[in-house]
């Protein structure tokens, strides 16, 4: 393919990908998965309709990509071709479990790099419920614009059926995403990520959180079925985060660093893979494409600090990682220690996954669910907020976390949290998890 004026650069999370993949995992692993159930009657023609209007407003998502002379390049597609297949599956006795059967087929099912990077389909699961499954590659998009497309399809979609005009559409273009991430790495904006990130690296000694990778054939991508935590330790959590002056989140991470310290009892510094959005405008909020990112947490657990401190500590580390999110810090990472991209970090991330709203189809309510976030090599806790209750769901297959189920685990993380809460001013080795 020769390279023409719709041919534009990757940005550097998408570059990550794609070596990754040339390194030899060029595969389904990278897909996002997620699904809206519909609760009512479906006009199947109406939605794929919907659907082929939404694909041609979405740039980014339709992107195909080539090489040439070893330089990466990606374009959109024009026409590209949309399908929505249909499943009948009322006359099962458990058509849930077809359901997830064909949808895992399908995820499976590789996609080429040249396009297009997206699959649909349609489950009839009841005569008043049905699933609408989207799969696309985390090339061309991440969970945040995977819900960003699903919203606008109902939108227009609702258009469609009550025969009114369609809300705008809103949508970045690929040029306008690709310009927002160059105009980033020409500002001073990234030069202060740059020296801020250059002196907080976590050191190529930092402990790797205790993770081998388990030696059975489990999917280590797949999300877990979520677990819901204790409405009575979620709102201990909520008043001690009150107390403390800070977010739910902040405590629920330090929890999870001493969960992790416990395991892995290398000196007193946990390192936590942090995913963060990247989304740091309003104009970053109408790209349905890829711009996530992950950044390191680096911290100190020290057996002499009290609960609040650490906390304290947990939450400082998070707000200057938000306020640097947008820089490419693995790239960094592996210029420092010379790693390649396709070599794991080994090490537990912590994902506070927002609560997916899913608009109504016409009259009829959907909620919707993630169910694959990309490659997972390592070990990731996800924590799920909705109706005002919080869940946790895991992924990855690095020991000793995958050999516990994930109700065990919530038991576990129960504990720490309902220690930590009980009493902010004792140490954090009465926790129970440090070892003094």
């Amino acid at each position: 393919m020769e390279i023409d004026d719709e041919a534009l650069p990757l940005s550097r999370g998408q570059l990550d990908i794609w070596l990754a993949q040339e390194t030899g995992s060029f595969d389904e692993e990278w897909h996002i998965v997620a699904h809206a159930i519909i609760e009512g009657a479906v006009e199947r023609n109406v939605l794929e309709q919907a659907i082929r209007r939404v694909v041609a407003e979405a740039e980014p998502i339709r992107a195909g990509f080539f090489e040439v002379d070893g330089q990466v390049f990606q374009k959109p597609i024009d026409n590209p071709e949309v399908e929505l297949p249909f499943y009948d599956l009322t006359h099962l006795s458990d058509p849930l479990q077809e359901f997830r059967r064909i949808a895992e087929s399908i995820r499976r099912t590789p996609m080429p790099p040249s396009g297009p990077l997206f699959k649909f389909a349609l489950f009839q699961t009841r005569a008043n419920q049905s699933y609408w499954f989207l799969c696309f590659h985390h090339l061309v998009t991440d969970g945040f614009g995977t819900v960003l497309f699903a919203n606008r399809v109902a939108a227009v979609y609702s258009a469609m059926i009550a025969d009114t005009p369609e809300p705008p559409a809103f949508f970045g273009s690929l040029q306008d995403l690709v310009a927002w991430e160059t105009e980033y790495q020409e500002s001073e904006q990234y030069a202060e990520d740059l020296a801020y990130w250059s002196e907080n690296l976590p050191p190529e000694s930092a402990p790797n959180s205790g993770l081998s990778q388990s030696v059975d054939q489990r999917d280590s991508s797949a999300v877990s079925d979520s677990v819901q935590l204790d409405p009575r330790v979620v709102t201990s959590v909520h008043e001690l985060s009150d107390i403390l002056g800070m977010r739910r989140s902040s405590v629920i991470t330090a929890a999870c660093a001493l969960l992790v310290r416990g395991w892995c009892a290398e000196g007193s510094q946990v390192v936590l893979d942090f995913p963060v959005s990247r989304r740091t405008s309003p104009e970053s909020g109408t790209f349905p494409g890829m711009v996530s990112g992950v950044v390191p947490l680096v911290l100190t657990v020290s057996p002499g600090s009290t609960v609040a401190d650490f906390c304290e500590h947990v939450d400082a580390r998070i707000r200057e990682a938000l306020a640097h999110q947008r820089f490419p810090v693995p790239a960094l990472e592996r210029k420092a220690h010379h790693r390649g991209p396709g070599r794991p970090r080994n090490r537990v991330g912590v994902n506070f996954v927002p609560s997916i709203n899913v608009l109504p189809f016409a009259d009829t309510p959907a909620t919707g669910a993630v169910t694959r976030f990309g490659r997972v090599d390592h070990f990731e806790l996800f924590f799920l907020s909705a109706d005002g209750q919080l869940s946790l769901s895991t992924a990855g297959a690095a020991q000793p976390w995958s050999s516990f189920d994930v109700p065990d685990l919530a038991r576990r993380l129960e504990r720490v949290l309902v220690g930590m809460a009980a009493d902010p001013g004792g140490l954090v080795s009465s926790v129970g998890v440090v070892d003094e």
